[in-house]
């Protein structure tokens, strides 16, 4: 665990975030900051920053199942748009946590911000997130990719970095692919007006998409990113140095979550319904991601490293085995 000098976030201003919800209660009435000679958790108390799809899932079935009860923790929501907002969060001291893909996550690493990552989320499947395109388009395959215009969530992370190198594995060069950055939101109303060629997309928006005719051409969670790790669960290695034993119990609820989830997937399908905007039919059309027991794999996230350095989000490889709680 590393215990290094952070710099104030240069990432832009933080998005507006707004209270989803209070995840978990505690015994006390006074559930805070604890003297660590009486044996207690340096906090209690602590504020996550999630986005309300199924691929947080674990947060959510941590409270219903009294995971981060048994560990002494309440926890709060707060809905962020994404790792770009959630890491200037974490560095500020707005969240405690966050959960973020992990190349924002190494990318903050990059920057000397200091991230230390305390669960994992998800991991990926070919079905759960690709490139689509329109019902009427021509585009068939990666080969019909190349001079077009794809929209991403964001530029520099997941859904470019893995395009770039699922395309160049087969035969595709990606330089001659244009990115733009587009909210999930927005993407089914460009692919139907014809303002870009094609869209990453993932849940629920994959469902949308999907149901209206649209067809996935890239599975961008194939070849070199089968089966890789997504997002996951990290704090700011200032809070983790005040605060290891919160960390800890932290990260074991979350791990708690994510075997139970492991142990019967439908139970994600069920609870993303209560937080987030989805309908049950909605869900039960939705292609789930994968949850794994167990702590953070280095050797699974040092993938992500080899192809942030490949597709230039990355100059040099980070040390992700010192980004990981308790390595």
């Amino acid at each position: 665990m590393r215990n290094q000098a952070l710099q104030r976030p240069l990432l832009g201003a933080l998005a507006s975030v707004a209270l989803l919800t209070t995840v978990a209660a505690c015994g006390g009435a006074d559930a805070g900051t604890a003297a660590k000679a009486d044996g207690k958790l340096e906090t209690t108390n602590l504020k996550v920053g999630i986005v309300p799809v199924i691929d947080h899932a674990a947060v959510f079935i941590a409270n219903q199942q009294g995971f981060f009860k048994e560990e002494g923790l309440t926890v709060e929501t707060q809905a962020v748009q994404g790792g770009a907002a959630a890491v200037p969060a974490l560095m500020s001291g707005d969240l405690q946590a966050a959960f973020a893909t992990y190349p924002s996550f190494l990318l903050a690493e990059s920057q000397n911000l200091g991230v230390t990552i305390v669960a994992e989320g998800v991991r990926a499947t070919e079905t759960t997130g690709g490139v689509y395109v329109a019902a009427t388009s021509s585009i068939k395959d990666a080969a019909g990719l190349a001079g077009k215009t794809i929209a991403v969530n964001t530029l520099n992370n997941t859904g470019d970095i893995t395009i770039k190198a699922v395309l160049k594995e087969q035969g595709v060069d990606p330089g001659t692919v244009k990115f733009i950055e587009l909210p999930f939101p927005d993407m089914k109303p460009a692919l139907d007006k014809g303002s870009v060629d094609a869209a990453w997309l993932v849940e629920p928006f994959r469902t949308a998409v999907a149901g209206a005719g649209g067809r996935m051409v890239l599975k961008s969670y194939s070849g070199v990113a089968e089966g890789i790790p997504v997002s996951g669960l990290g704090m700011s290695d200032a809070f983790v140095a005040k605060n290891p034993d919160t960390a800890a119990a932290f990260g074991r609820a979350v791990e708690k979550a994510n075997a139970y989830i492991a142990a019967d997937p439908e139970r994600a399908r069920q609870i993303v319904t209560t937080y987030s905007q989805t309908k049950p039919e909605q869900a039960a059309a939705m292609e789930l991601p994968k949850w794994t027991a167990g702590k953070p794999d280095v050797d699974q996230l040092t993938r992500w490293n080899d192809l942030m350095v490949q597709t230039g989000a990355l100059t040099k490889p980070v040390d992700v085995a010192a980004m990981v709680l308790g390595k």
